[in-house]
């Protein structure tokens, strides 16, 4: 009396390839569904396991253009990005990201009465233990992001907003610092998720950090300059960070450091994504000035400036390795001719004395300025 109807996709691109894919999602972010597929059509393909990423909305307010759009420029932005660092460390286990392919929905779950009268059928809805029709989950002719299955144990490596695990494996975190390295400060590659293999890392679904004038230019999960500022508060250079640069923060007021700062303090610091939309809710700051922050303010990508043993005192030694602030810092000034390590402050332009000292910094108490001349006041380390 009838025939039961499952999600499949059309065609992908030129190829005979289609997929087809379970009614209920296993997993959701704020802007897709995924669920298990399987590849049908090409007889390489055939059966195979697939994810299969389904859109909730075709188009992407910010730029003006179809969603998958930006998730396709930041997937070729963090593929040209491996290739480079394959290429300069020759480690054994290279870089990889997953190459998603873009199709749309071409049936939907549901049952055929007598052939050709269709009746939709309900699926998991927008919350665990929910339930919906699948029109309201898959919408009709939806866009859909096709990836090969990752065989083993999944991991978030790093997140968009500095979180990050596994210090164990170094190629990880140090491919996000090079990728900010080797574009000089244009974008950071990070949210890094997916396997470790015999032979290699393989990753899906990254986010760019976009270092231009555009927050967002890379899709939601573009946290521009202000996801750069947190990943390098957070990020721990290991061995191949070596002689990698990192940013200093310039023109910028003292009122815009407010602002970058209250949006970068309120950034979580968890494994999930963290979208642009978020930002703003997290901080409070309304969007026009967050995207006059991400407008106006430049990052300088500048190599570290280690402190030679001469300027040093004879008596004083370096600071511990125990302390985070002594292995990574972030470059910012907070003040003009005041450059401000997070663990130094360095008076460069002294009128008529030119760079007189540095001291290790537990927190700067408060800036003044009177004519010619900058004062600072700091509370120092003791007993280093």
């Amino acid at each position: 009396m009838g025939s039961n109807q499952s999600n499949t996709s059309e065609v992908i691109g030129y190829t005979y390839t289609w997929v087809e894919f379970e009614d209920d999602w296993f997993a959701q972010g704020a802007s897709r569904y995924v669920y298990k597929g399987t590849f049908h059509g090409d007889p390489y393909l055939e059966g195979k396991c697939c994810v299969v990423k389904v859109y909730k909305e075709e188009w992407y307010d910010r730029l003006s253009e179809y969603a998958w759009v930006a998730d396709d420029r930041a997937y070729r932005k963090a593929d040209e990005m491996a290739q480079l660092f394959n290429n300069m460390y020759q480690t054994s286990k290279p870089i990889e990201f997953v190459k998603p392919e873009f199709t749309r929905v071409d049936t939907r779950a549901g049952f055929n009465f007598l052939g050709f009268l269709p009746f939709e059928r309900k699926i998991k809805g927008t919350f665990g233990g929910t339930s919906d029709s699948v029109s309201n989950i898959i919408p009709s002719k939806a866009t859909l992001a096709v990836e090969r299955y990752l065989g083993g144990q999944y991991v978030k490596f790093n997140s968009n907003t500095g979180y990050s695990d596994r210090a164990d494996f170094a190629s990880p975190a140090a491919f996000s610092h090079f990728t900010y390295h080797e574009s000089n400060g244009e974008i950071l590659v990070c949210d890094l998720q997916g396997v470790r293999t015999s032979s290699g890392y393989k990753f899906t679904d990254p986010a760019v950090l976009s270092g231009g004038p555009e927050l967002g230019a890379y899709g939601p999960a573009d946290l521009g300059k202000f996801g750069i500022v947190k990943f390098f508060l957070n990020h721990r250079c290991n061995e191949l960070c070596k002689k990698l640069k990192k940013p200093k923060i310039t023109n910028v007021t003292l009122g815009e450091r407010v602002i970058l700062d209250k949006i970068v303090d309120n950034m979580p610091s968890h494994s999930a994504s963290t979208y642009t939309y978020q930002l703003i809710e997290s901080s409070g700051i309304p969007t026009m000035e967050a995207n006059t922050i991400q407008n106006k303010l430049r990052l300088e990508a500048v190599y570290e400036e280690p402190v030679l043993p001469s300027e040093q005192d004879k008596d004083s030694s370096p600071l511990p390795a125990t302390r985070p602030e002594a292995t990574d810092d972030v470059y910012g000034n907070v003040a003009p001719d005041l450059s401000c390590l997070r663990n130094l402050v360095v008076i460069e332009n002294e009128p008529g004395r030119g760079q007189f000292g540095k001291e290790p910094l537990e927190k700067t108490l408060g800036i003044h300025e009177a004519g010619k001349e900058t004062k600072v006041a700091v509370e120092t380390l003791k007993g280093l």
